[in-house]
């Protein structure tokens, strides 16, 4: 908790695999209205096999600033949309509230590092048993030693783990008990929990 003197926290609402589901869409509505975050983001999977023209709106109508990467069902359209109505993270990190957000081809060091898939063996075990998630991830983790890695993909791992000074988020909401995850941010370090 800020008390005289120090910032307050920073708070982001993270929120993947919506898939373009009404409930899901409503849910980050839902949550964004109760948790005032100053951010949303959205690691992929807006849409699904690239319809889902509903999630897609959300990144133009919620009350603040949306930042979004593409997932492996968004199609070139939903791309083209998220660059149109949101922010889609691309190579330079975008500073909100003096916190910087980059995406997976992001060059410069950022506090969020937003990815849609999880580093390999965290926070990324399938129903197959196998772990799905990517070196690249972990690659990008150990490079730019973000604060916050935010993910989806695995829709049966949401949660949070550490992955040597990053926080590691998976914020799915694939599953009808996950409803992403609320980051608070601070210069001393960060916190997550995962949402109902």
């Amino acid at each position: 908790m800020a008390g005289p003197g120090r910032p307050q926290p920073v708070r982001i609402l993270a929120c993947a695999d919506l898939h373009g589901r009404p409930e899901r869409i409503a849910r980050v509505r839902a949550l964004a209205a109760a948790h005032t975050p100053a951010v949303v983001l959205l690691p992929g999977d807006l849409t699904h096999a690239g319809g889902g023209e509903d999630a897609l709106t959300l990144l133009s109508t919620l009350p603040v600033p949306v930042l979004a990467v593409p997932g492996n069902m968004d199609g070139p359209r939903a791309v083209f949309q998220i660059t149109q109505r949101g922010r889609l993270l691309g190579v330079e990190p975008v500073v909100i509230e003096g916190v910087s957000f980059g995406g997976p081809d992001v060059r410069a060091r950022c506090d969020v590092l937003v990815t849609h898939e999880p580093p390999l063996g965290t926070l990324d075990l399938a129903s197959s048993g196998r772990h799905i998630g990517t070196q690249v991830v972990r690659d990008l983790i150990a490079r730019l030693r973000p604060k916050v890695l935010t993910c989806g993909h695995v829709h049966e791992s949401p949660g949070i783990a550490q992955v040597e000074d990053t926080l590691v988020v998976n914020c799915t909401m694939g599953t009808d008990s996950a409803a992403g995850a609320l980051i608070e941010l601070t210069p001393d370090g960060a916190t997550a929990r995962l949402l109902e």
